[in-house]
């Protein structure tokens, strides 16, 4: 004869899936805070910066940023965007960057789509996971998970003549992420 499911089963089995969807929730909230606060400062930074130069008419393409630590763990497929590089027009003109790469030190590599541009003194970031690419947004799409080391990895920006253009290595003691300019 079967046992049929009680309520207080039932009541159980629902705490467990309310904790697992807050859990996800939290997730995303801490991540997007944290993404958004590093974003304002690099924004801030930059303007900074070109303020206190003269524009000679070009483009400076650079590794700003490399926020190479996710929370929690890096190969959680929810957890693959907080892994992301920023990569920084500093000068005037505005670059187009279709047919660029960015490398890792085990010859993981992105190409960047056609049509991307990144406007003078503005940002655009690589996330290691999944999402629809914006001006200011682009996934990688890692399926096997994180792309960067945690303890120790350099970031190769290459030009779509495959000339090396900035480079931007870490130890892993830095704290999770690291400015490289």
């Amino acid at each position: 004869m079967k046992r049929g499911v009680s309520s207080i089963e039932y009541l159980f089995l629902i705490a467990v899936a309310l904790v697992i969807v807050l859990f996800v929730i939290h997730q995303l909230v801490v991540m997007t805070s944290d993404y958004t606060d590093v974003m304002e400062t690099i924004s801030t930074e930059i303007a900074q910066e070109l303020a206190n130069q003269s524009c000679n008419g070009t483009s400076k393409i650079v590794i700003y940023y490399v926020h190479y630590d996710a929370k929690g763990n890096d190969n959680y497929p929810w957890n693959l965007n907080d892994e992301y590089i920023v990569i920084a027009n500093l000068g005037c003109k505005d670059e187009e960057l279709s047919g660029w790469k960015l490398v890792d030190e085990k010859k993981h590599t992105y190409t960047f789509p056609s049509g991307v541009i990144v406007k003078a003194g503005k940002t655009v970031t690589v996330h290691t996971g999944s999402g629809t690419d914006t001006d200011t947004d682009l996934y990688w799409g890692s399926s096997w998970g994180a792309v960067w080391d945690n303890d120790g990895d350099t970031a190769y920006l290459y030009d779509a003549s495959e000339n090396l253009v900035d480079s931007c290595s870490w130890t892993g003691k830095e704290g999770g992420a690291v400015s490289c300019h």
